[in-house]
């Protein structure tokens, strides 16, 4: 079942048609791009086999253990320093 998300966006001013309409939608994007709709919509544009998707799930959660040690020894190491 998909995931229902909303995105609102309001105008505030009574500018020019045309700057109100720019900022509108640079809004819109915006809120859609934080909400994930686009990366949502660009992964399920071609089908990805139950493997597939295993292993990049697998190549997703190494580089995410990788970034955290050394997010970890880099913290450390500015501890020591101190």
């Amino acid at each position: 079942m998909a995931n229902l998300v909303r995105v609102r966006v309001e105008a505030n001013s009574k500018d020019d048609s045309d700057g109100a309409f720019k900022r509108l939608f640079t809004a819109f994007k915006n809120a859609c791009k934080d909400a994930g709709i686009q990366h949502a919509y660009k992964q399920h544009q071609t089908y990805e086999s139950k493997s597939r998707k295993k292993r990049r799930k697998q190549r997703e959660s190494e580089i995410a253990r990788i970034k955290n040690k050394l997010r970890e020894n880099f913290q450390q190491q500015g501890k020591e320093k101190q």
